[in-house]
């Protein structure tokens, strides 16, 4: 009897503990699964972007894909048109996977590509915007016009100051970086070699093969790098307004469970929230129920 009591125990315990790793893969709640919609909105609306761009860019430059290839070999656009060379450029831009076999040449489809860089650039901090907002205490439920203002009313000083960096340091390095294939060694090569640096996504058609180039590749790498965290954390910060602040004590009171934010589960015999919310604290610390 003993022996079969251990072994039911033990079962229990081990199914348990099982069902709570696997909880664990994906351990959301109906609370805290909106941000989830939320980001297959907003992936929509960035494909939907990818394609515009894409016919722009065809409508740029699709002849010269189709007519001739990169520096005399490679890969060329094949059929009549280079439409879907040029989806595949600007998606793998965006995912942050672009592999260089295809190039803009000219200015307007430079511009093109520093865009869908961009855009690749700041897509994932949006993504992770749109998952931190929807878990911080006291936040209301986020929707892709909100991110997208406070995302801009947080970081444009500091991106600001990101693009200047760039625009001037890489004027100055233009004619010192590598040889430019499809144009002359200028200020505008320097420039579309260092946003695409900075932001992560250099396609290889330009590259530092001097130490002047290599040593301001440096700089600007760590640069793209760190600043997407902090451009997380610019996010996070709350620098309320009175009104603001008293709205968001309102807010809590009226929904009390977004109290410690919608990323938290509660336990099953966890105290209950609103009881801590409706307390009324006294100056010298003490609470009054």
């Amino acid at each position: 009897m003993a022996s079969k009591e251990f072994l039911t125990s033990w079962f229990a315990d081990y199914v348990d503990n099982f069902a709570t790793n696997i909880w664990k893969i994906a351990p959301f709640r109906a609370g805290n699964r909106h941000w989830i919609c939320l980001l297959l909105k907003a992936y929509i609306t960035c494909l939907v972007s990818c394609l515009l761009l894409a016919c722009v860019l065809n409508s740029v430059e699709g002849e010269k894909w189709v007519a001739t290839d990169l520096r005399g070999h490679g890969v060329t656009a094949k059929g009549k048109t280079a439409l879907d060379e040029c989806i595949w450029f600007v998606f793998t831009t965006v995912h942050g996977i672009g592999f260089g076999e295809f190039n803009a040449r000219g200015v307007a489809s430079r511009l093109i590509a520093m865009t869908c860089v961009s855009i690749g650039y700041w897509f994932t901090i949006f993504l992770l915007c749109v998952v931190m907002l929807s878990n911080l205490p006291g936040e209301r439920s986020p929707s892709l016009c909100s991110v997208t203002a406070r995302m801009v009313g947080a970081v444009w000083p500091s991106y600001l100051v990101f693009l200047f960096l760039i625009l001037v340091c890489g004027a100055m390095c233009g004619p010192y970086v590598s040889d430019d294939p499809f144009g002359n060694n200028e200020w505008p090569t320097g420039v579309y070699w260092l946003w695409t640096v900075a932001h992560r996504m250099p396609y290889g058609d330009i590259y530092p093969n001097t130490s002047f180039g290599r040593t301001l590749t440096v700089p600007a790498a760590i640069l793209g790098l760190l600043y997407m965290p902090y451009a997380l954390a610019l996010v996070a910060l709350r620098c309320p307004t009175m009104e603001q602040h008293e709205s968001l004590l309102g807010h809590l009171r009226k929904y009390p469970e977004q109290l410690l934010g919608r990323g938290y589960v509660i336990p099953k015999n966890g105290s209950d929230v609103r009881e801590v919310v409706m307390e009324e604290y006294t100056p010298d610390g003490r609470s009054n129920i």
